[in-house]
């Protein structure tokens, strides 16, 4: 049975996990009780009557030293959000009808980061000044498992069954140029890229470009003249007529309706993705996690009028 399910099964005595993470954290049973302000035999036996309650060894343990195992290692990676979120549970109680307060960090794609949470987070804080707010780049929705995030926002579909999300929107990739980029008169399918400059962002290094129209799927193997990590430097070389750019359409909208790009072969659409926020679970969605979904929510929503004005939308709602 994994770690997981064990405590799920049993009661966990939070000042034996306290104990515990302290443990880990401080690196030894010493300097946790110094930490805890408690003897070190008292820590001693709450750790080891954790393990025992839990049924695995946490701490391989000698007169001289102390390994964690692997099941300590599960243990220890969930510990400190176990406790952040039974320390938010008292203040709730506690404080109910105070403004919220405390820390959140939020891990996320660095192109999301870029275009999204500056104006986010000023709005955040404007509204909730006792929450400090974190972001974190990551690629996955394994870093949240591996971490003391809060939650994710990630490209999908979820694969963790344990996890909890909730669709935020559909993104779409689009296909850019400059306006007077040499050949683009020339252009009828998807195949004939091939001979133009191309600027590529790979994802998992896979040289090819998608496009739909309508049921019709067309794959294009591709040899591009330049390749970037960053969507960013890709828009701003397009821009400057260094080829053909598939790239975000949430980051080309404003340049399209510029007129600093227009799109190429526009009856043909890019792929698209979904993204989530996801979270550990429904018992892990704090006040001020609460909070932050909502303002998140809202953004979209003024996102979607703006685009709407513009007639350039991006974002699919799903509701």
């Amino acid at each position: 049975m994994a770690i997981g399910d064990k405590i799920m099964d049993n009661e966990i005595d939070l000042s034996a996990l306290r104990a515990f993470h302290s443990v880990v954290r401080a690196g030894s049973f010493a300097a946790a009780a110094r930490e805890l302000n408690a003897p070190r035999s008292t820590v001693a036996k709450k750790v080891a009557d954790l393990e025992a309650n839990l049924g695995v060894r946490l701490i391989e343990r000698t007169t001289r030293s102390m390994r964690i195992t692997a099941e300590g290692e599960v243990l220890a990676r969930r510990a400190s959000r176990l406790l952040a979120e039974a320390s938010d549970l008292r203040r709730v109680l506690t404080d109910a009808g105070q403004a919220p307060r405390g820390h959140l960090r939020i891990g996320m794609p660095d192109l999301f980061e870029q275009i999204t949470m500056g104006e986010l987070a000023a709005s955040f804080r404007r509204k909730y000044p006792a929450i400090t707010l974190e972001t974190v780049i990551t690629s996955n929705t394994g870093d949240l498992m591996q971490s003391d995030l809060d939650a994710v926002i990630a490209f999908g579909p979820l694969q963790d069954s344990t996890l909890m999300s909730r669709k935020l929107f559909t993104g779409t990739m689009s296909t850019v140029a400059a306006p007077d980029l040499p050949g683009l008169d020339n252009l009828r399918h998807p195949s004939d890229i091939v001979h133009m400059p191309l600027i590529d962002v790979p994802q998992h290094w896979v040289r090819q470009w998608v496009f739909h129209q309508g049921d019709v799927e067309e794959t294009v193997r591709i040899e591009p003249a330049l390749s970037f990590s960053s969507a960013l430097a890709a828009l701003a070389a397009a821009i400057d007529g260094a080829g053909i750019a598939r790239i975000p359409t949430i980051l080309a909208n404003p340049e399209l309706s510029a007129g600093r790009l227009v799109r190429v072969l526009p009856e043909w659409s890019g792929p698209s993705k979904s993204v989530y926020f996801i979270y550990p679970s429904a018992l892990s969605v704090t006040m001020r996690l609460r909070y932050f979904l909502d303002e998140l929510v809202a953004w979209m929503a003024r996102e979607d009028e703006r685009r709407a004005e513009l007639k350039t939308p991006e974002i699919a709602r799903l509701g």
